[in-house]
Order: structure tokens, then C-alpha cells, then sequence
């Protein structure tokens, strides 16, 4: 078992999280939101110094496909988590980052970049050349964090258009088809798109490249699907919450039927 070391990804990750915790001092933050913001980091750090690393680049494409969703699906709506209106109101000031977290930009941008990099030549580039690697990584994060911004109730709170809980509800189902375009043909082709893992050391012979393939494939859809599924169950029960009268409040009046 392989311990990675990048001294890129612990800079980054201890630098982001020194960088959140003077900022959450300086505006009085909430303690949960350095609690959700750690987690993110966790995340972030699990999935790229841990051996699911050598493990996904060298040998199995379901250990890569699981480090690609820690850090596209699981880390980002953690990090949103760990910020304020006021905190997302001073990110937007970034110019072009109030624009692209809009729902449709957000969405759109997401699902690009999904597709793109799960594309047989841009998945084989990363897979083989360090610096697109590292940018597939970044971009992963990226527009998991675009497309995650709109259902966050602290950064959605920031957005131009606001979305009603029903329309949520739509953005997350539209969210769910870019991965379901990567995830069903690899859980369903006999053939292996990406070359790197028809050639990789076997760790179990019983796991053959085209198992592998369907396994990622599975995973790719579980993870995406408990995640916002998760997400979309929250969204329900505040909606339903908000709708429910509270006790002792009188019910809206009836028309009387008609006889």
C-alpha cells in the first residue's frame, strides 16, 4: 500500500484551510461552517494523498472514477457549506464568478466539463501527463463548486436568480444526466474506452478491465445519486416543513361545496 506525497496538494490544502479559518474569525462565523469547510479539505485530501491515488492512476479505473466523484460531487457542496452569504457575496466579487454560478452557466459549464474529461483522449492525457492531471483535478473541484452554488442555501442566497425549491428540485434532476451519459455506457460496453487500463497490472485476476469498467460505471452513478439524492430529500422536507401550518394556526378558509 502506497502513501502519496504531493507537496502541492498539503500546501494547498493546509493553505486553504488557514486561509478559511482567519476568515471565519474575522466575521464571526458560525462554528459549523470551519466544521464543513474541513471536511471539504478532508475530502479533497483523502482522495489525492491516500493510496486511492496510485490505486486509480495505475490500476483499477473504479478507484480512479471514486476519486473523481470525492472530489466533483462530495467535496464541493462541503466547502459551499463552510461559507456565509456575507463570505459568498465578497467571493463574487471575483470578476466573471458571479456570471458562471448562475444556474444555467453553472449547470452548463458542470456538464461540460464532465463530458470533456471523460472523453477517451482526455481521460488517457490526464492519466498519462502530470500537468493535465493536476488540471482535470482542479477543474473537477471547480465546477462541482459552480454547480453546487445555486443549492447551497448561503451561496444561493448571493445568486441573481434565486431558485424556488421545486426548481431545485429540476436543476438537480438535470444534474444527474451528465453523469448518466459517462456512467451507462461504461456499466453496459464490452469495450474498454480507455487504453490505459486494458495494459494495467491486474490486482485481482477476477476484476478484468471490462468488470472494472461496469464497476466504475456503478459507482459513478451510486455516488452522483446518493449524494444529490440526499440533497433533494432536503430540499423536500424544508418545503414541506415551510408549507405545513404550525399549531394553533387557523387553516386557510374552504369554499363551501356547491350543492
Amino acid at each position: 500500500m502506497v502513501w502519496p506525497f504531493d507537496a502541492t496538494v498539503v500546501v494547498g490544502v493546509l493553505g486553504l484551510g488557514a486561509a478559511h479559518a482567519l476568515w471565519v474569525r474575522r466575521v464571526r462565523a458560525p462554528r459549523r461552517c470551519s466544521l464543513y469547510f474541513a471536511a471539504g479539505l478532508l475530502v479533497i485530501w483523502g482522495a489525492l494523498e491516500t493510496p486511492l491515488d496510485p490505486l486509480g492512476d495505475h490500476y483499477l479505473q473504479s478507484a480512479h472514477m471514486v476519486q473523481h466523484m470525492l472530489l466533483v460531487a462530495f467535496a464541493p457542496p462541503l466547502l459551499l457549506l463552510g461559507l456565509t452569504p456575507s463570505m459568498a457575496s465578497a467571493l463574487l466579487r471575483v470578476p466573471g464568478l458571479r456570471a458562471a454560478t448562475g444556474p444555467v452557466a453553472g449547470q452548463s459549464i458542470y456538464a461540460a466539463g464532465i463530458l470533456f474529461w471523460h472523453i477517451p483522449f482526455a481521460y488517457d492525457l490526464a492519466l498519462t501527463t502530470e500537468p493535465a492531471h493536476v488540471l482535470e483535478h482542479l477543474i473537477f473541484i471547480g465546477i462541482g463548486v459552480l454547480f453546487w452554488w445555486p443549492l447551497i442555501a448561503a451561496t444561493s442566497a448571493t445568486s441573481r436568480w434565486r431558485l424556488t425549491d421545486g426548481q431545485k428540485l429540476v436543476y438537480i434532476f438535470i444534474g444527474t444526466l451528465p453523469m448518466m451519459a459517462v456512467a451507462l455506457p461504461l456499466q453496459f460496453s464490452r469495450t474498454v474506452f480507455y487504453a490505459n487500463y486494458v495494459s494495467a497490472p491486474r490486482i485481482f485476476a477476477t476484476i478484468t478491465p471490462v468488470i472494472d469498467q461496469t464497476i466504475a460505471g456503478a459507482l459513478m452513478m451510486a455516488m452522483d445519486m446518493a449524494v444529490l439524492g440526499l440533497d433533494g430529500l432536503i430540499i423536500l422536507y424544508r418545503w414541506f416543513e415551510r408549507e405545513e401550518p404550525e399549531v394553533g394556526e387557523p387553516l386557510p378558509d374552504r369554499p363551501a361545496p356547491e350543492r
